[in-house]
């Protein structure tokens, strides 16, 4: 490529009735793409609603109310893309709406930045209603598939167990609540109590809205000033503190289940606030513990001792807690979990070298680079710093991570306090069956 590519920011452009507007400019999309997110605290009550809602409006609006409609509006904007989503941060829930198009300069001088953020609108503006509620056919269809897919969760064991340990840990506090929401508060919706909570979502969540890849600024501009024409005078405050709570005693939580391998879920509180400049150096303590193949955990749970087939550290970056799994056999479960807490333990002695400092280090920063590649994966990355407001970019970023010293490493893992343990177990029943 020889040229080097330029810094990917992100500008403010302008704060709307609890909107705020940014522009990220980086140099290497061929797409443009509108990224919206409605922020709402998690919460049992809105949890499920918050999660299905995206689901109904990408479907249609009042002006493409059928698949088919939709679908050659879409086409007419040489294969445009509306999508929805929901993710949980924290103790937050993010509803997120994306509309993505092949750039400007493609197209034989149409402004399809412009048609499309129209579309989104009217989507937003106008979802398909009947009966003082969502469309019931469509609503019964959505709702349907995010049972489905709650209830599918327990497919993936991996996730499962992480789930589970995370709902055990953090039992009473809102980040117990999953992101999708439950299958108890969506079978307790209607097309009505749920066009409710879209109408809080629309006139009171704070908003953040995204534009990236080569959009004109007169198109910006009218984005702006069209956007969500409703009164949104009164915006929610989110509660966005990292809550830190200390551990009094070792939770242990065995569960049985037909499977064949067992899962080992440890959860530990790191009393470290994505805010704190502490927050640096616990990302590289995780990465030197379990965060690639050169860690700790992959080569003596994995390596050494080969006691499991997979062995990782995860963060949660914004409850301050991080995760250790493992898949093992239940045979080796003791041994397991004690060259696991072996480690944590050596972190805390300052019993790693130069070389794995650096090999994390690096690691984070491939994976920091890599993520330029993608765009929603750069919203993703601002928003999380416009949320904790930060005010990181990603060479910032890298440049803090590259800082941190060994003692810096051993100063967080110090924090680090070990709260929950869970094993999802083979059931004793179980039996080979051979045809």
């Amino acid at each position: 490529m020889g040229m080097k590519a330029g810094k990917t920011t992100a500008e403010k452009l302008a704060v709307r009735n609890g909107i705020t507007f940014y522009r990220i400019n980086s140099d290497k999309f061929k797409t443009a793409r509108a990224d919206l997110f409605f922020v709402d605290d998690l919460v049992k009550e809105r949890a499920s609603a918050n999660a299905l809602i995206p689901m109904i409006i990408k479907r249609g609006c009042a002006k493409y109310p059928g698949v088919k409609e939709l679908e050659s509006k879409l086409e007419e904007l040489y294969g445009a893309d509306i999508d929805g989503s929901v993710v949980k941060k924290g103790e937050l829930q993010f509803i997120g709406f994306h509309m993505s198009h092949i750039s400007d300069r493609y197209t034989n001088g149409e402004r399809l930045f412009d048609e499309c953020c129209d579309l989104l609108m009217c989507m937003l503006e106008n979802p398909m209603k009947e009966d003082g509620g969502f469309k019931k056919s469509l609503f019964t269809q959505e709702r349907d598939n995010l049972v489905d897919y709650i209830r599918s969760r327990v497919n993936d064991k991996m996730r499962y167990s992480l789930t589970r340990c995370l709902e055990e840990m953090c039992e009473g506090e809102p980040f117990a609540i999953p992101g999708d929401g439950t299958e108890e508060g969506a079978l307790l919706l209607s097309p009505q109590n749920t066009l409710e909570i879209y109408e809080q979502m629309v006139s009171s969540y704070p908003a953040y809205a995204y534009i990236s890849g080569q959009v004109d600024d007169k198109s910006i501009q009218r984005f702006i000033d069209g956007f969500l024409a409703r009164d949104r005078g009164n915006v929610k405050k989110i509660n966005t503190e990292c809550v830190s709570k200390d551990v009094k005693q070792i939770k242990r939580l065995d569960e049985k289940m037909d499977v064949s391998q067992g899962k080992l879920c440890m959860g530990f509180r790191t009393h470290v606030s994505p805010v704190s400049e502490d927050y640096f150096p616990m990302v590289v303590y995780n990465g030197i513990l379990g965060g690639d193949t050169h860690s700790k955990l992959f080569r003596n749970v994995r390596e050494k001792a080969s006691l499991a087939y997979y062995a990782q550290s995860v963060l949660e970056k914004y409850k301050g807690l991080m995760i250790i799994m493992s898949g093992i056999e239940s045979a080796n479960r003791t041994k397991a979990e004690e060259i696991i807490l072996k480690q944590v333990e050596a972190m805390e002695q300052g019993d790693f070298s130069e070389e794995d400092i650096e090999a994390a280090k690096k690691s984070l920063e491939t994976g920091m680079k890599s993520m330029q590649d993608s765009q929603s994966g750069i919203v993703d990355f601002f928003m999380s710093q416009h949320l904790t407001e930060s005010g990181e970019d990603i060479d910032s970023m890298i440049e803090k991570l590259n800082s941190v010293t060994i003692d810096d490493v051993v100063r967080v893992a110090q924090k680090v306090q070990l709260d929950t343990i869970y094993f999802l177990k083979p059931d004793d029943r179980r039996q080979e069956v051979t045809i």
